[in-house]
């Protein structure tokens, strides 16, 4: 009798999240456990991870780092094991179609990983724009010292800056083609503190950036324009 292997991978913890290998109190809980294709059955693999479950629930109420995304994804990854070591063992009428169902399984995990992931950069975003926007409204009338806010909407604001835009601006957009959203949390690379020297094409460039048109209309001048973006710089 073939030796049983494992049809998909099935991937750590630690893999998933590299952040909790710094996280000394979980060094005991498995977390660096995975299976590749084509791995040895291991039999006790999906009750290793069911107890994973169990003991990472309680650490997530001491520990701040450990969060229901972590609890999340380790639940569905014993939920697949389980799946695996079931069909494996017990059999199954179709095996395809239940290795099938595995693997969606997997991809809607991961799915809602990457989801769970955007939230909370998103938030934390948020929670440090907060600080950020009470240190700039205390700038005083020079307006040099303003701190670039980080990035909370996700994709680019092209088509924001095509609407706002004044009409010979418009063929100073980039491509579209040619944009690469930045990622949630950041700033942009091009910002300069002293907001007076901005040009119609540096709020473009901000309003593409952030995904944000920062209440700016397209009858606004430079300075209004200037003016309200220093205004969403303290909001």
């Amino acid at each position: 009798m073939a030796a049983i292997t494992y049809p998909l991978a099935v991937r750590s913890l630690a893999d998933m999240f590299p952040d909790l290998l710094h996280i000394s109190a979980l060094a005991s809980h498995r977390i660096n456990e995975g299976k590749d294709i084509g791995d040895p059955f291991d039999i006790n693999a999906a009750y290793d991870a069911e107890k994973t479950v169990q003991e990472l629930e309680p650490l997530s109420r001491i520990i701040p780092a450990v969060s229901h995304m972590h609890i999340e994804a380790a639940k569905n990854r014993a939920h697949v094991l389980r799946a695996i070591h079931a069909t494996a063992t017990v059999g199954a009428v179709d095996v395809l179609a239940r290795l099938d169902e595995i693997q969606r399984t997997q991809n809607t995990t991961q799915a809602i990983i990457n989801e769970n992931q955007a939230m909370l950069q998103e938030t934390r975003a948020m929670v440090m724009n907060i600080r950020l926007a009470s240190q700039n409204a205390k700038v005083p009338q020079e307006r040099n010292y303003y701190k670039p806010l980080q990035k909370t909407s996700s994709g680019h604001g092209r088509e924001l800056a095509l609407q706002v835009s004044r009409p010979e601006n418009i063929n100073h957009l980039p491509p579209p083609a040619t944009i690469q959203p930045a990622a949630l949390g950041t700033v942009p690379p091009f910002f300069d503190r002293n907001t007076d020297t901005y040009t119609l094409g540096t709020i473009n460039s901000l309003i593409i950036f952030y995904n944000d048109d920062f209440d700016i209309e397209k009858e606004d001048n430079l300075e209004i324009r200037k003016i309200k973006f220093r205004r969403w710089l303290c909001s």
